[in-house]
């Protein structure tokens, strides 16, 4: 989670060479303490870390750590050696001012900042730690939890910060850019969290990790701790799934503001969460699917064989009559088709060739050009065309892909999924916000294909255009929604929007208020959802203004991905009010009661807790655990450029990092067999294959013989996946009836009767399969019966 690096300044007595100190010590990390308490669908994260410094000097220390992208970060204080440092939220460029300045007069300073390329990564430095003296540093966010259309709600502690893949020619200062190098630190570890609220609590589910549960009585509340904490390792994000009673009722939570504070947080706001009715809106009858598929080493083993069998659910999916098309991606990218082909048999059985020898061979992540080159072909519909995003990474040129999708959004819905630990979620909410698609996050212990195939229905629904909420209120009263546009909606899918209320204070009887949810379907069609309240019975928030914070994020991050620059001033002031950082602003805290000034020369350095393998900047592994590693500056070479030539040259010397193969990027040229067809080209130069084909579940099996049209063809092979022989199946073949209607009779109702836990893999399959069969000659028999009638003979085989 944590990543620290200690580093010296360089200080009038040195003679300008900066160079590694002999015999230095590290900053070790003592503790981790993460306290979180949540309240129906918001989370209040609280961490404490803790530091030593064992060196005769004072140093600074830096540490970068993950968190969730629409989280607003709101505190950040520091206790050291008893004196206690509360810091101010202020723009960014003024904050890093005040910090270096603290430091150059010997006082003792801490900022906190965004990283200015992703919204998912923060960088703390806390400068001139005393000698032998003890930090604790506590910073505080709030965040939204998930809802799946299952009602799971998900808490995720992110505890994973993956290195992120820099496309050549980018220039970029990110946090802390020395190299990340794993070694073991001995620490300890404390997780609580406090579940409250309204809901009644069915269960507390941990997706990984030991968890101890003790509910309350009324089971209304509970307490959440690691089993043993001790033996948690930051190699993987740290997840719960909450299960409440009433998980889709609306809820309606009032936050007072304060007279005593400044701007935002003396408003009142609301925060409303609720499941439009959206059973009519229709589903779109010309469609173009494309799948962007991550194929960098980090996708390597079991996430590219969920990858591959997830493409093959999508192709076997899809409507007939839509087209689609796939492209591979890594350092370099490779499209499967010149461009998008009509789904036929033909076009099918090509596709599935292609997706047999898929692999994980194409090196880093580069996510823009193949992007750029998706938006320079043709949409082949009238409607929108449909992307599917699947990467478990993140990049440096995190806001030109927003900026880039953003600008294609009028005929482009993205539908991102960050898969396994680590995954930028800057990267994959924000492409999916600006697109009006969805963002899916799966862990590895998850299924992918349940969650892309959930996707996929979403993906058939039309877009809801214009969206906007309308409030009807108490006469004294007026709303604001934040941001103004309405989120985008899809069905069985929660909204959570904001509001500034004003004149709540002038309230008497009339209390009674509705908000109304409108949008367009098309040309002829339209929503019209109404939520209504009583303003003075809804559930009032607490004195840490967690409902403030998010309403104030949300905006920001409206502001942000708006693309408009002359939104600077606004987001900045905003931050400012709301005491949330936000890409311009940073905290910044300076003890000016204390002064130590920090050694001479300069010793750069970082530690992270031990745990996932790292990636250079084409994507290679480096190894799971290895020592840290110290390199000697020059002054022949910029610092940044320094530290990347060290860490390649060291990395190689030791064998972490072997050279890739050179892949150029390439264009649309039809001549190129590599790119559009070729099997061998597809599996990469140097690279073995990683994917074992094995025995395939019974379910996958099933949708793997289906054709395109949603039939199934009866032969040996359908026989077998269906536990009988072909001379059986055919003996019970109803008269005047097509075999092929017949198998597909009998597949669907094998799929009905012994796969019912799976129905989100084969909903989609199913309802093509039935579509097939209305089209045909039943024999005077309706779908329905035929279906029965199939169900029956399966019972019966022996």
């Amino acid at each position: 989670m944590y990543g620290l690096r200690i580093q010296h300044e360089v200080g009038a007595g040195s003679q300008g060479k900066a160079g590694v100190l002999p015999g230095s010590k590290t900053v070790p990390l003592k503790s981790v303490g993460v306290d979180v308490t949540i309240k129906g669908f918001v989370a209040n994260v609280q961490s404490t870390l803790t530091y030593e410094n064992q060196k005769e000097a004072a140093v600074e220390t830096v540490f970068v750590f993950p968190i969730d992208d629409q989280s607003a970060v709101y505190q950040f204080e520091a206790d050291i050696d008893g004196r206690h440092i509360v810091a101010e939220c202020q723009d960014k460029e003024q904050a890093r001012e005040t910090y270096k300045d603290a430091l150059k007069t010997g006082h003792t300073a801490m900022l906190l900042s965004e990283s200015d390329t992703s919204g998912d990564v923060f960088e703390c430095k806390l400068g001139n730690l005393p000698p032998h003296g003890a930090a604790t540093l506590t910073f505080s966010y709030v965040t939204e939890l998930t809802t799946d259309s299952e009602g799971i709600v998900t808490f995720t502690l992110p505890t994973v910060l993956n290195p992120r893949y820099t496309p050549p020619g980018f220039e970029m200062s990110p946090p802390s850019s020395d190299a990340i190098q794993y070694t073991d630190i001995q620490y300890q570890m404390r997780f609580v969290t406090k579940v409250e609220g309204q809901h009644l609590i069915k269960a507390i589910v941990p997706k990984m990790d030991m968890l101890k549960v003790d509910f309350a009585e009324d089971k209304k509340s509970a307490n959440v701790t690691l089993d043993d904490a001790t033996k948690f390792k930051f190699d993987h994000d740290l997840s719960l799934t909450l299960e409440y009673e009433d998980v889709f009722q609306p809820t309606v939570i009032l936050e007072k503001g304060q007279n005593s504070k400044e701007g935002f947080l003396k408003s009142d706001v609301v925060m409303m969460d609720f499941l439009p009715d959206l059973r009519s809106v229709p589903e779109l009858t010309e469609a173009e699917f494309v799948f962007v598929i991550d194929c960098s080493g980090s996708m390597r083993g079991d996430r590219i064989a969920k990858a591959k069998e997830t493409v093959l659910l999508l192709l076997k999916s899809l409507p007939v009559g839509c087209f689609f098309n796939v492209v591979a991606f890594g350092s370099s990218f490779k499209w499967w088709f010149t461009s998008s082909m009509k789904y036929d048999e033909t076009s099918l059985e090509e596709a599935l060739e292609l997706q047999k020898v898929l692999d994980a061979n194409l090196g880093g992540t580069e996510i823009l050009q193949p992007l750029e080159s998706l938006y320079a072909q043709p949409l082949h519909t009238a409607t929108f065309r449909q992307v599917f995003l699947l990467t478990d990474g993140g990049v440096s040129n995190t806001n030109q892909v927003i900026t880039l999708a953003r600008k294609n959004a009028d005929n482009t819905r993205i539908f991102t999924f960050g898969i396994g630990k680590g995954a930028s979620t800057s990267l994959v909410r924000n492409v999916a916000k600006v697109t009006n698609g969805l963002a899916t996050f799966v862990t590895d212990k998850e299924k992918l294909q349940n969650k892309v195939m959930t996707v996929l229905n979403h993906a058939m629904q039309q877009p809801v255009t214009n969206l906007n909420l309308e409030w009807n209120l108490p006469p004294s009263c007026t709303a604001i929604n934040i941001p103004q546009q309405a989120p985008v909606v899809f069905k069985g899918q929660k909204v959570i929007t904001y509001a500034l209320i004003n004149g709540v204070e002038h309230l008497t009887e009339d209390t009674q208020c509705s908000v109304v949810l409108k949008g367009d379907i098309g040309k002829e069609n339209s929503i019209h959802y109404t939520l209504n309240f009583d303003l003075m019975t809804v559930v009032k928030s607490d004195d840490s203004f967690p409902v403030h914070r998010l309403t104030a994020k949300a905006q920001i991050k409206d502001f942000e991905t708006s693309g408009d620059d002359s939104k600077k001033g606004e987001i900045t002031l905003l931050s400012m009010s709301a005491n949330v950082v936000s890409r311009y602003t940073a905290f910044v805290g300076v003890d000016k009661d204390k002064k130590e000034l920090v050694d001479g020369g300069r010793l750069v350095q970082r530690k992270s807790l031990r745990g996932t393998p790292r990636r250079g900047r084409c994507g290679a592994a480096l190894g799971s655990s290895y020592s840290l590693h110290q390199y000697e500056s020059s002054n022949n070479l910029p610092r940044r450029k320094q530290s990347l030539q060290n860490f390649s040259d060291n990395a190689r010397k030791s064998g972490y990092l072997q050279p890739l193969p050179k892949q150029s990027i390439h264009t649309r040229n039809p001549e190129e067999d590599v790119l559009y067809g070729s099997l061998a080209g597809l599996r990469g130069a140097g690279y073995p294959s990683s994917i074992e084909h094995g025995r395939t579940s019974g379910v996958m099996t099933l949708i793997d013989l289906q054709k395109f049209d949603g039939s199934w063809v009866l032969d040996r092979e359908l026989a077998g996946a269906l536990h009988s022989s072909e001379d059986f199946l055919k003996s019970k073949l109803p008269d005047n009836l097509d075999t092929s209607v017949w198998a597909t009779a009998l597949c669907v109702a094998c799929l009905q009767k012994k796969f019912g836990s799976e129905k989100t893999l084969w909903e989609l399959i199913e309802k093509k399969a039935l579509a097939w069969l209305s089209s045909q000659n039943l024999a005077r028999k309706t779908v329905g019966e035929l279906v029965t009638l199939a169900r029956d003979v399966l019972s019966s085989i022996p």
